[in-house]
């Protein structure tokens, strides 16, 4: 099993661990738990979001 450094107390975690078990902070390294796509969705979610904005400042009456 391979192992990095945390990055707040320096000791070494297992690279798919979630938090550190030494200080209990957040890995930054976890493979596991990203979810495919969600990049995408966030980027159409906020397409759309900025599209409604967009009309909603176009229709309403001044």
């Amino acid at each position: 099993m391979k192992t990095v450094q945390c990055l707040y107390c320096g000791r070494p975690v297992p690279e798919d661990a979630a938090r550190c078990p030494h200080c209990d902070a957040v890995s930054h390294f976890q493979k596991r738990g990203y979810r495919a796509g969600a990049k995408r969705r966030f980027v159409l979610l906020f397409a759309a979001l900025v599209v409604i904005a967009i009309f909603l400042m176009l229709w309403l009456p001044r």
